[in-house]
């Protein structure tokens, strides 16, 4: 739209009668407000559209009428260009495209540019391509920029012969030609196969090492209309060159290469035919190569057997016998075993010229460092004509060894053995390696050796070790051997022994020495160490000690012995715990050992019957050695007692008497029941089954003094007790009584006591 301003520059109204375009159609059109008399100075604003349809330049006119102009009608010219974009296409729609003849399977594509001739973007709605053979390829839209131009690919390609037509269709946005058509042509053909070699007569691979190859081809090319298999064979076999396929098919229009490989397996000119079939024959081509080769001599060097640990040196003539010179610039070893001396100076490099013309002399030592096969090579190093090599010599030996084995490996354990005594243990030593075996034993201590000390053995060979232990102490013992030899692995293989010391058995009657004392120097007792109870004197201290001889004095040493003690009842049956003391025999003990703290006295009262016993063991863990000795407090002695009585049965026997009328009267015989009295002395045995005791005694009656006004009666005697005290028979006689006269003179002045269940109270 553009707007046209009206306005009036007069000093008097301005009438206006209409305004309009001229054409009245076209691309303009009229925007106008209702006009009517313009005043002075007054403005008003008509607008115009321009809306072409189609692209180009358009002309119009504004025609503006008024009765107060001169003349009445004025124009004003109006022009607009339409920008639209204009579809080109080569070729022409009138041409169209030919893709002239094609062979049948063949394809070709062929461009269609569109052009954009117009002033605006073209854009290409769609791509479409009509008839059997024909294909666009690429995108089916596109946008053209004015003045561009656009490659559209069209592809065809006939499966069979004869003519194709199709059409190739664009939609546009072209508002002229929104849709342009162009004709498609084509035809397919079969052609007969026409197989093209594209090398000379003769392939020639050159000169190549023996053992190396070489490879070339052999090119192909089909430029016939038909597909065609063609056949490669050797003319004869040879083992120098080698075909990579017999066959290859190949498509028309197309190329390929067969692979040949040279590999000279002997030196000289080397040669081959090689027979191609095609379409056309047999052709032959010549297969020519030249064979090289390097070689070094000797390849390989053994040095047989060598002892681990020494060596043995050999002198390398080394020489080329290839037929090309090699310039050596390096000479080592792969293995640690084979160590390499050069007797030539390699400063400057070293020409080893061919047929042997020339030798490099090298010495090589051989150490193994095991046994066993060992192997390596010796790399020498450098360069020929066809660039650097490595060549190798073998090398090999084998380190032999001897090797000592033991049967069996694990420790000697002897267990316990006695000093003083020696045990035993055989071995089987075996010479496992491929070498003589020199061994010689090297104890690590007094305790232990082997026979033989020394020995030697063969290959494979075997023999008997005696193995004898002494221990010196007591307890757990250690000791090694070393058999020293020339096995590398095991210089000095230990043979491990452990034991124990023990101690002998011991008589314990011989040395057990036991002493008794009561109120006197302790004196020897013989015991012989039986069930049968030994009786002493009631308060008895016991002392036990050790006697340590000199011939046993290796069985003493070391030994612990177990005292103890332990009350006994009337049955002989333990009653409360044992009382134990423990002795051990040192080195510095001499004569004997006493038991200290021993504390063992016989009482009646307390202890009447004791079981000592005596135990050891020659090691821990072995069977005890024990001796037992019962003993008891009793037999005959003289003792005060002032046990108190209490008697059964006392008779005092009656008489008669003359009383005051001078009559002659029979006095009554007395008998007294639980008179009390006290037994001060005698000569005593309470466990004596029979007779147990002559007791001094002193009777009264008490209980008759209590009757009869305080008289009291008082006797001295003697009474013998019998089975263990239970049974007391006794007489007595008066020393004072204090009874009327008449029972005085009426009964005896002694008296006659029974007591039954001993003599305490």
């Amino acid at each position: 739209q553009v707007a046209v301003v009206l306005s009036n520059s007069g000093a008097v109204d301005l009438a206006v009668d209409g305004i309009q375009l001229e054409p009245g159609t076209g691309p303009f059109s009229l925007i106008a407000p209702e006009l009517g008399p313009l005043a002075p100075g007054e403005r008003v604003s008509v607008k115009v559209a321009f809306s072409p349809t189609s692209g180009g330049s358009f002309e119009a006119a504004l025609v503006i009428g008024s009765p107060d102009l001169d003349p009445p009608h004025r124009r004003l010219p109006l022009r607009g260009e339409g920008l639209a974009p204009t579809l080109a296409v080569s070729p022409l729609p009138e041409v169209g495209l030919d893709f002239e003849q094609l062979e049948v399977g063949e394809t070709r594509i062929l461009p269609v540019t569109v052009v954009n001739r117009g002033l605006s973007d073209l854009r290409l709605k769609s791509i479409v391509a009509e008839g059997e053979g024909f294909a666009f390829t690429g995108a089916d839209t596109a946008l053209i920029a004015p003045g561009q131009r656009h490659a559209v690919p069209i592809r065809f390609g006939g499966a069979v012969g004869g003519t194709a037509a199709g059409t190739l269709r664009f939609s546009s946005n072209d508002p002229e030609s929104p849709e342009v058509e162009i004709s498609l042509r084509g035809s397919s053909v079969v052609s007969p196969a026409v197989v093209e070699i594209l090398n000379s007569n003769t392939i020639d691979f050159g000169s190549v090492a023996v053992g190396k190859s070489n490879l070339d081809y052999l090119v192909l090319w089909n430029r016939g209309g038909s597909a065609f298999t063609v056949d490669l064979e050797l003319a004869a076999p040879t083992v120098d060159f080698d075909l990579k396929v017999h066959s290859v098919l190949l498509q028309p229009g197309k190329s390929s290469k067969v692979g040949l490989r040279f590999s000279p397996k002997e030196v000289g000119h080397r040669t081959a035919t090689l027979l191609v079939g095609t379409q056309a024959g047999r052709s032959r081509y010549q297969l020519v190569g030249t064979g090289k080769f390097l070689q070094v001599s000797p390849a390989t060097r053994d040095f047989d057997r060598v002892p681990v640990g020494e060596s043995a040196t050999s002198i390398l003539d080394l020489r080329n016998t290839g037929n090309s010179d090699f310039t050596v610039s390096k000479i080592s070893s792969t293995a640690d075993d084979f160590t390499v001396n050069i007797l030539a100076s390699l400063e400057d490099e070293f020409m080893l010229s061919a047929d042997s013309q020339r030798s490099l002399p090298v010495g090589v030592t051989f150490a193994p460092s095991a046994r066993g096969l060992r192997s390596g090579a010796l790399h020498v190093e450098g360069y020929w004509e066809e660039g650097v090599e490595t060549l190798d010599v073998l090398l090999s030996g084998t380190g032999v060894s001897a090797e000592i084995e033991l049967h069996p490996s694990g420790p000697l354990d002897f267990g316990w053995v006695v000093l003083g005594e020696t045990e035993v243990r055989t071995l089987v030593a075996t010479n496992s390696g491929d070498a003589p075996l020199q061994v010689k034993a090297n104890p690590l201590g007094r305790e232990a050796r082997v026979e033989p000390s020394a020995f030697s053995l063969a290959q494979g060979e075997s023999t008997r070790l005696q193995v004898y232990f002494s221990p010196e102490s007591l307890g757990d013992r250690f000791n090694q051997i070393l058999l020293v030899s020339n096995d590398l692995r095991d210089k000095a293989l230990p043979i491990k022994i452990k034991g124990r010391g023990a101690l002998k058995f011991v008589d314990l009657v011989s040395i057990a020495s036991i002493s008794a004392a009561r109120n006197a120097p302790p004196a020897p007792l013989r015991v012989d160490w039986n069930s049968q109870p030994i009786v002493l004197t009631d308060g008895t201290r016991i002392d036990l000690s050790f006697d340590l001889p000199d011939s046993l004095r290796t069985a003493l040493v070391g030994r612990k012995l177990l005292v103890e003690w332990v009350q006994l009842d009337e049955a002989y049956d333990p009653k409360g715990g044992a009382r134990q003391v423990e002795v051990q025999v040192h080195e510095d003990d001499r004569g004997s050992v006493a038991v200290d703290d021993l504390n063992l006295r016989l009482l009646e009262a307390s202890a009447a019957r004791v079981r000592l016993r005596v135990t050891t063991r020659s090691y821990p863990g072995a069977p005890p050695q024990s001796i037992s000795q019962i003993f008891e407090a009793g037999g005959w002695k003289w003792e005060f007692e002032a046990k108190p009585l209490l008697s059964f049965l006392t008779i005092r026997p009656g008489r008669y008497y003359i009383d005051e009328s001078g009559k002659k009267v029979k006095g009554e015989t007395e008998r007294l029941i639980a008179l009390p009295g006290i037994a001060f002395f005698g000569w005593h045995d309470s466990r004596s089954p029979s007779v147990s005791g002559v007791h001094f005694t002193a009777i009264g009656n008490v209980l008759e003094a209590l009757s009869t006004n305080g008289s009291i009666a008082v006797s001295l005697g003697v009474s013998v007790s019998m089975y263990k005290d239970l049974f007391l028979l006794g007489f007595g006689w008066d020393i004072f009584d204090s009874r009327p006269k008449a029972r005085r003179k009426g009964t005896q002045d002694y008296l006659m006591t029974i007591k039954y269940s001993g003599l305490l109270f």
